[in-house]
């Protein structure tokens, strides 16, 4: 039951993610584009290290990998590569190389640890996007993450930071985006 739980968390996350990409192609709503090509690089790197770490079912970060992927190709190809980018996204980018030379430095586990916090740092452009936006748009999608987090979570193997760190952590951002969103 908990692998079941486990998988439904990883297919939630690219199911919402990709209806939020093919939402995003025909709607203007604003996203940081330098945030969510973090995000993808992010996912990718946490995906591969929580598998070398030890977690056999890393299934809601691939899922946020292909994901943010998708979602920063259509972002792009929107927009193309003209995104802002200014002191928010700096310290983002400064937090995702710290991410980086982390993983080389301190081995897979440290490594986890270093991309999650990359990640929240990452997520300012995101939640402040979300803060100014006159509207509710995309409060389902965040929604539907916080749910996939709580499946990926209840259906993890172990606590330990390879199999829960991401999904819990994941959880509390996408609930506190919902709630932005809607109130």
């Amino acid at each position: 039951m908990k692998e079941k739980a486990d998988i439904a968390g990883g297919l939630l996350s690219i199911g919402f993610t990709v209806t939020f990409a093919l939402y995003l192609m025909y709607n203007n709503v604003p996203q940081s584009i330098a945030c969510w090509t973090m995000w993808a690089l992010l996912d990718i790197f946490l995906f591969v290290t929580c598998f070398v770490a030890g977690n056999k079912r890393p299934w809601f970060p691939l899922g946020c990998a292909i994901g943010a992927s998708l979602v920063t190709c259509i972002l792009l190809s929107k927009n193309g590569w003209d995104w802002k980018w200014n002191t928010v996204e700096t310290i983002s980018a400064i937090g995702v190389l710290v991410a980086l030379i982390s993983r080389w430095k301190l081995g897979p586990k440290s490594a986890i640890v270093a991309i999650v916090v990359a990640m929240v740092i990452s997520s300012v452009p995101a939640l402040c996007d979300a803060w100014c936006q006159n509207g509710q748009a995309g409060w389902w999608y965040w929604g539907g993450i916080s749910f996939g987090c709580l499946l990926s979570s209840y259906g993890a193997s172990a606590w330990t930071i390879e199999d829960r760190l991401f999904p819990v952590t994941g959880f509390v951002f996408s609930f506190g985006m919902t709630l932005v969103l809607i109130l």
